[in-house]
């Protein structure tokens, strides 16, 4: 293969290097001891300082495979929506809404590991009280990222809008992981398809929303446009959500999980004995409901259970395509008026 024939390098690394830059900036006023706990959550996996998100994933690699998406997901798409809306947005101040995004994402996945029960690296490491520390630490950097804008000269005006939208995403992604904790109390046939659709609305649909709406209110988009950003970021949260659980699902039932981490496959496990309602399994519940209305063997019981959980899985992805095709609509409506850029579009995962 010609080296004209290979990918492209990595075409985030220049954002990648301005947000680090931006991140080591506001933590350096933590303490010393609290702020080698914080680096150690941010420095995981698709955490913007983790420290290969310049290997072969991001486009060096000889294999025709799409590319994969770069660490620091989330900031990266608020200021990539900012730069598309204003191409020459000051970059310190759009990195610095960003950096806002990615300590805010990783202080609601720590929460969320911890309620959940996860033994993941972080939570090994640090122990859950640590952990809800740093949790703690990051929401407030979340804020003094923010607040830090009128050094910039930022109007208060947009920094309390900024702050706003934060807030508002928080009441609404703590509602929706409430729901999701009190769920598991209940039976999967007490739940319905709405329900499980709002719940990963108010968690993963509530956290992407945010994302691309900071963007567009740094780069100071029309009202229509904020709302059309807002609207792709809820609906791709909400169709990667019922994505990730119909896949951690296949897995499972497939006894395969080479292709997940181990941190993942555990995190899959204790979803279940937990009793997580996620959306296969509750359709999966529904149809097993009506067969148990048949007799069947102890032997037929449990393979009928199982081809209604491939079932719910096979729904759980047509729903989720669904929605992608509505986000696909939204964005349709904003190329009319200027392109989206190929790295954006990888970032939102929209072909």
């Amino acid at each position: 293969m010609s080296n004209d024939a290979l990918p492209p390098l990595n075409m985030f690394a220049a954002q990648q290097r301005l947000l680090v830059e931006r991140l080591n900036l506001l933590i350096a006023t933590v303490h010393p001891l609290l702020r080698a706990d914080v680096l150690h959550a941010l420095e995981e996996k698709g955490k913007i300082l983790f420290r290969s998100h310049t290997d072969a994933s991001l486009g060096n690699s000889p294999n025709p495979q799409p590319p994969a998406l770069p660490a620091g997901t989330w900031p990266l798409l608020t200021l990539m929506v900012a730069q598309h809306i204003t191409p020459n947005i000051d970059p310190v101040y759009a990195s610095s809404v960003a950096i806002a995004v990615e300590c805010y994402v990783c202080a609601l996945d720590l929460l969320d590991d911890v309620e959940d029960d996860d033994r993941t690296p972080v939570v090994q490491a640090l122990g859950p009280a640590r952990t809800l520390n740093v949790s703690t630490t990051l929401l407030m950097l979340t804020q003094r990222a923010i607040l830090s804008l009128s050094q910039r000269g930022i109007a208060s005006e947009r920094i309390l809008s900024l702050l706003d939208a934060v807030q508002e995403s928080t009441l609404v992604a703590t509602a929706g992981q409430h729901r999701d904790l009190l769920a598991e109390q209940r039976s999967a046939q007490d739940l319905t398809r709405e329900e499980c659709i709002e719940i990963a609305a108010g968690k993963a649909g509530a956290i992407m929303r945010l994302a691309c709406r900071l963007g567009a209110l740094c780069a100071d988009a029309t009202d229509a446009v904020r709302e059309q950003f807002s609207e792709i970021g809820e609906l791709l949260g909400i169709s990667h959500q019922l994505d990730n659980d119909a896949h951690d699902l296949y897995y499972l039932l497939q006894s395969d999980t080479s292709a997940v981490t181990p941190t993942e496959a555990a995190s899959m496990k204790t979803d279940l004995l937990r009793g997580k309602k996620t959306l296969p399994v509750v359709l999966a519940a529904k149809r097993a409901d009506t067969l148990q209305r048949t007799p069947l063997s102890a032997d037929e019981e449990k393979k009928e259970y199982l081809r209604a959980l491939h079932e719910g899985i096979i729904t759980t992805w047509g729903i989720c395509l669904l929605y992608r095709e509505r986000a696909r609509d939204r964005l349709q409506e904003i190329e009319a008026h200027r392109p989206i850029a190929p790295a954006l579009r990888l970032l939102l995962g929209v072909r």
